[in-house]
């Protein structure tokens, strides 16, 4: 099943349970098709930061649809999500005026707890920081290091990692991009937020060359549609790639080396470096290198099948 299918077809079953003034206490189940898979039988990480926030606050009565975008999220993945399986999840909105802000918490545990709320209509990024990003991307070469995922090139300079997508309906028909080209010829969230995760992640798993998996992405929406032709560039800051001292995972040994939690800056804009669509954070881990070994096997037994 096409990937924008999938997530336009979320199965959520929603109760708004309780209305006091302006806060909407709600509960539900979601449940998550097979095209949405990252990890063998769960969700991709990049998904977690869309299906857990966005279209629950569309499903709000009392959430008014234009006020969706601009926005933030920020979710935790400490949980891996099962899909094609019913899972459960609570929700509290609240508006106040012209600001709204969505918490979801999935099957019952803190480590699945996510937020969203709206942001002021302002520029994500100040000149001097668009110029930045622009700099770091005027020194990537032909010769850069590369390899192809899921139907597009992921680019790995010295300072930063890039994709890009420019109307990949006729561009790249095949690739991931093209299936999460929305019906009206949009790339919305879902797309943001997969791209994102995918060049933080690298960036991060490109100094361990290791598995590694996302515990947390924070991204904030300028706009909620952007068209497909756009000629956009997806990146992540090999620079500022900073390890967070708050985390409660255990660093890993790889190859003699310690490596644990890191958080690295991400931005997706046009090619023109005119616009910039979202920013954000994405926080990632290495694999437990014996947790690696059984994930391995994992994906043998499935190929096998």
């Amino acid at each position: 099943m096409p990937i924008h299918d999938a997530l336009s077809r979320l199965i959520i079953d929603f109760d708004e349970a309780d209305h006091d003034g302006g806060q909407v206490r709600a509960h539900g189940v979601m449940r998550f098709g097979a095209a949405l898979e990252g990890p063998p039988g769960r969700l991709h990480g990049g998904h977690h930061a869309f299906v857990r926030t966005l279209p629950i606050v569309e499903r709000v009565t009392a959430h008014e649809h234009a006020r969706t975008f601009p926005c933030s999220v920020d979710v935790s993945m400490q949980q891996g999500l099962r899909l094609e399986e019913a899972i459960p999840f609570e929700a509290t909105y609240r508006s106040e005026g012209k600001s709204w802000q969505l918490t979801t918490r999935f099957e019952g545990t803190d480590r699945l707890v996510a937020r969203a709320h709206s942001i002021a209509d302002v520029p994500l990024m100040d000149a001097a920081e668009l110029e930045r990003w622009r700099a770091l991307y005027a020194e990537t070469s032909p010769d850069d290091d590369s390899f192809d995922m899921f139907g597009f090139t992921i680019h790995l300079s010295k300072n930063v990692v890039w994709l890009e997508s420019r109307d990949p309906l006729h561009t790249l028909p095949g690739s991931q991009h093209a299936k999460l080209v929305e019906p009206g010829g949009t790339l919305g969230p879902a797309f943001v937020s997969t791209q994102l995760d995918t060049v933080g992640a690298t960036a991060r798993g490109a100094l361990m060359r290791h598995p590694h998996f996302t515990k947390h992405i924070e991204i904030q929406f300028a706009t909620g549609h952007i068209a497909a032709e756009t000629h956009l560039l997806c990146l992540a800051d090999r620079t500022r790639v900073e390890e967070d001292v708050s985390s409660e995972t255990a660093p890993v040994e790889i190859k003699g080396q310690v490596f644990g939690t890191a958080r690295v800056p991400v931005a997706l804009v046009d090619a023109a470096f005119e616009r910039v669509f979202a920013t954000g954070t994405v926080t990632a881990h290495p694999v437990d290198p014996a947790k690696f070994e059984a994930l391995q096997r994992m994906r043998q037994i499935r190929k096998d099948r």
